[in-house]
């Protein structure tokens, strides 16, 4: 399990720049390195990763203390981790290529993923 988390950490380091880097034709390297006081047009890729982002963020407020419970209490979650994590890869791409309907499915997919997980560790502390 906990190569599963450290795989999900290394993904959100690779996301965390990927909106900048991809817009760095349209918004200049010392406008992303400022404080940004001042917003910016951004290209629709760089917009688009930022929500991804921070979507990524939302289900990781979720999946890491389940998956720190599932250690603890020594829990087998990894399948269920596992897909997780590839669904969220997955549902990235999606964002970034605009594959709305896709992208909704491949989430919903991936909340799923994260029910399975508390499910079985509710059972296991009940």
């Amino acid at each position: 399990m906990i190569d599963i988390i450290l795989l999900t950490l290394l993904f959100y380091f690779i996301q965390l720049p990927l909106p900048m880097i991809l817009g760095l034709k349209d918004v200049s390297l010392s406008y992303n390195l400022s404080n940004r006081d001042e917003e910016v047009n951004r290209p629709v890729i760089s917009e688009r990763g930022i929500r991804a982002l921070k979507n990524l963020k939302e289900s990781l407020f979720i999946f890491i203390p389940l998956s720190l419970l599932s250690i603890v209490s020594d829990i087998d979650v990894v399948l269920a981790a596992t897909v997780w994590l590839v669904l969220r890869v997955v549902y990235c791409v999606t964002y970034y290529a605009g594959i709305s309907y896709l992208r909704t499915i491949v989430w919903f997919l991936s909340i799923i993923c994260l029910l399975d997980m508390a499910v079985r560790i509710f059972k296991h502390s009940v």
